[in-house]
């Protein structure tokens, strides 16, 4: 770390919504007393989270180029990669050979998908648009029947797939056809488990309204043909379309730490484990759950400990996770948050308020950021009806263990044996 009257060089590596967050974050509570420099390898900040409204025409991802960003935080920004870090330096390697020294590094560089059937299609949100527009065609013009949704086995984030399934539920329904079968297949006990009972029954009410088979207990591997097939017997999955969302990677950065899966060690405050100086947050690293409002969460703890440690005066809070999510469905949206309250003595988590984000990250410097881009900044959120929201009451767990077996929070690999 610098001396006092230094001022904290400051690294983020990444351009996705932890790296946003933080960046922003950083520009509020340490001000000048940090040198930022932002490295990313796309010049434009991407909110991903739309990518499944695109082929409905419902809404669009939004792109905003990083150097407004930079400027507004008073930020070195860096179109690059990461490649490897050094922490006995204090530097990153990039791909193009240049070397950058810092004193305190924020990984916060996102995971990697994979494919996981090579025969079904992967929705990833980007150029997996245009062949999901085709599958709508196809139902449409009855050269399909059937579609089945598959979450893979391995890290994911269920939610996206549940929103294709709903949202191509009305386009059906809409074009007038009633023959095509629709269906779910997850790990899941039951639909978006990991949001608590209330808000699962509110999901698995709208499936049945949309006449959407949901599976549960399901798990699937890739079979010889590469489309999934159901364990353990490795029966094939009736559907003549597949539609599956990617397995998520950790990143694999030399020199830092990982699992056996690439993902980046954390402690409970986001430092690196094994490495000093370095944080990370995001998809990249060991929390289980890969979701953008966690993401952010994390992204704030970490920038009020750098900012404490660059002078400004303020008590870095501890990580306390509220799992939030707004789910599309093509007949308004369904509100979900998973709250959490472990403070000694505390008495029952009072019902929690209504979320609600047209960008559907809920970042506390993301969000109005975002906003204001957008020129929403002023206007009122639409009114919200008993109809189009869901409240629900359920904790995570109250310590925050990292890993996957400790926390329980990965109920998508199959179970040993």
């Amino acid at each position: 770390m610098p001396k006092p009257s230094q001022r904290l060089n400051v690294v983020i590596a990444g351009g996705g919504v932890a790296a946003v967050e933080l960046a922003l974050a950083l520009g509020d509570l340490a001000g000048g007393r940090v040198r930022l420099t932002m490295i990313a390898p796309q010049p434009d900040f991407h909110l991903r989270p739309l990518s499944t409204a695109q082929p409905f025409s419902v809404d669009h991802v939004r792109h905003h180029p990083l150097r407004d960003l930079a400027e507004r935080v008073d930020a070195e920004l860096i179109t690059d990669s990461v490649t490897a870090v050094d922490p006995i330096r204090h530097a990153v390697r990039l791909a193009s050979g240049a070397a950058v020294s810092y004193d305190a590094l924020v990984l916060a560089v996102g995971a990697r998908h994979r494919t996981a059937f090579s025969r079904a299609m992967t929705f990833t949100g980007d150029a997996s648009t245009l062949p999901f527009n085709g599958l709508l065609a196809d139902l449409e013009e009855g050269w399909s029947h059937s579609v089945a949704f598959v979450l893979p086995p391995g890290t994911t984030w269920p939610l996206p797939l549940y929103e294709l399934a709903l949202m191509t539920a009305r386009s059906v329904h809409g074009m007038g056809i009633d023959d095509a079968r629709l269906e779910v297949i997850s790990p899941e006990p039951t639909p978006l488990a990991l949001f608590g009972a209330q808000a699962s029954q509110a999901v698995s009410d709208l499936l049945d309204k949309a006449q959407i088979k949901f599976r549960g207990d399901s798990y699937t591997r890739p079979g010889a043909n590469g489309l999934p097939e159901l364990l353990p017997a490795g029966e094939p999955i009736d559907a003549e379309r597949i539609v599956a969302l990617p397995t998520i990677e950790g990143p694999q950065l030399a020199g830092v730490p990982a699992d056996e899966r690439g993902f980046i060690p954390i402690d409970q405050d986001g430092h690196v484990r094994g490495v000093s100086d370095v944080y990370a947050a995001g998809d990249g690293t060991t929390y289980p759950v890969k979701q953008g409002g966690l993401a952010c969460q994390l992204a704030d703890a970490i920038a009020e400990q750098l900012a404490a440690a660059a002078g400004a005066d303020i008590e870095p809070q501890p990580f306390r996770p509220v799992l939030r999510g707004r789910l599309l469905t093509g007949h308004g949206a369904q509100y979900l948050e998973h709250p959490r309250n472990d403070e000694p003595g505390a008495g029952p988590t009072p019902m929690p308020r209504l979320w609600s984000a047209a960008h559907k990250v809920d970042g506390r410097y993301l969000s109005p950021w975002l906003a204001e881009l957008d020129g929403t900044v002023s206007e009122p959120e639409p009114a919200i009806t008993e109809s189009d929201h869901v409240d629900i009451e359920v904790q995570l767990p109250s310590a925050y263990e990292l890993g996957r077996d400790a926390m329980r929070l990965d109920p998508y690999s199959p179970p040993p044996g």
